[in-house]
């Protein structure tokens, strides 16, 4: 009994509040280090670049998809659009937090004409699973899930993004928005892994993509929306199951007035930079080429 009194005043007096201590110092650590690479920055200088600029018309949102592999330079330069790349890695991380930030967006919402909307999300179930999960944690732009729910994060997600703030961060965006490849030493086709399976078209992913279309209906009444399934190196997927894919989800994009545009798989790594879905600056060239080419096709 005396050796067990003593055990549990170890525990008691030592153990527990060593525990507490590591764990509040751990949060002060994570909260004074961020771990985002760059992210909070970014959405910053899209800021001060869209007071600067007045007359775009165009817009590309989405996530990192688009980021990394559509140059609004680009498209800029192919005709008479004026567009601007405002898209946010990870797409915001939730639905609110990225609409919320592109509302509060220093330009004129009536002035836009063309939007293209990239999102991978549907091309990956895992990732479309965690999507909705963020949205219901209520995730801000940075990947920060509310404050009531902050202590249901493992210490293992804070490591896991300690770690990857160890990662080069990513650079401002050019005065266009674009990704600055120029600036960036971080690709890396080895480190590349292909992990995405499609989710399936059914009444969650449909009422998600809607949702979507509505949000950006409502902020920008006067724009024709193109709903763009961007391009990923697919090797997981096989032609019919793919094409199954795309056609469920052209029938029901479609019943919502806008165009759906169906982008060429990468054909491999060589075009990329760090992720299936992440095209170097080559691959970029390609891509944001074919988007204008059938946007061209459609006019």
């Amino acid at each position: 009994m005396l050796y067990m009194g003593n055990v549990n005043r170890v525990i008691f007096w030592f153990l527990i509040p060593l525990v507490l201590t590591f764990y509040v110092a751990f949060r002060l650590i994570e909260w004074r280090e961020p771990y985002d690479r760059g992210r909070s920055e970014i959405a910053m200088q899209h800021i001060v670049n869209l007071k600067k600029v007045n007359n775009i018309n165009c817009l590309i949102l989405g996530g990192s998809n688009s980021f990394f592999s559509i140059s609004a330079h680009q498209i800029s330069s192919s005709g008479d659009l004026r567009c601007y790349n405002l898209s946010l890695l990870n797409e915001g991380y939730a639905d609110e937090a990225y609409f919320d930030f592109i509302k509060s967006a220093p330009f004129n919402k009536n002035d836009i004409t063309h939007i293209f909307y990239s999102s991978a999300y549907l091309l990956s179930k895992k990732a479309f699973a965690d999507r909705l999960e963020n949205n219901k944690n209520g995730f801000n732009l940075f990947g920060d899930p509310s404050f009531k729910l902050i202590s249901s994060m493992s210490i293992a997600v804070y490591l896991e993004r300690w770690l990857l703030n160890k990662l080069p961060p990513y650079p401002h965006p050019t005065s266009s928005g674009d990704f600055n490849f120029r600036e960036y030493g971080g690709c890396n086709t080895a480190s590349i892994r292909d992990t995405w399976f499609l989710q399936e078209i059914n009444s969650t992913s449909i009422n998600w993509a809607n949702g979507q279309i509505s949000s950006i209906k409502s902020i920008f009444p006067n724009a024709q929306i193109y709903f763009v399934l961007p391009s990923t190196l697919g090797e997981n997927y096989s032609e019919a199951e793919f094409s199954k894919f795309t056609k469920s989800l052209r029938q029901e994009i479609i019943k919502q007035s806008v165009f759906f545009i169906e982008q060429t798989p990468f054909s491999d790594r060589s075009v990329l930079c760090d992720g299936a879905h992440h095209a170097n600056r080559i691959g970029r060239e390609i891509r944001t080429r074919e988007l204008i080419a059938i946007f061209k096709n459609m006019e």
